[in-house]
């Protein structure tokens, strides 16, 4: 079975420890993607998942300077 960690819905960056070796590691899912597969330093599966926004929130915005 995968490991799953969900990010934020604007989270690019994350840091996770694997439950089945202890090890702990950082990535970057860009943001145009919800979810990617990753693997700790043992070699082990992660899921990382973007979470969606909470209902009736409004989307992000960039706005120009």
């Amino acid at each position: 079975m995968t490991q799953v960690v969900p990010i934020g819905p604007i989270e690019t960056t994350f840091s996770a420890t694997c439950d089945t070796c202890g090890t702990t590691f950082a990535g970057r899912l860009d943001g145009d993607l919800d979810e990617g597969v990753f693997l700790c330093r043992g070699g082990h599966p992660i899921r990382i998942e973007r979470r969606e926004p909470p209902a009736g929130a409004a989307p992000a915005t960039a706005s120009a300077a």
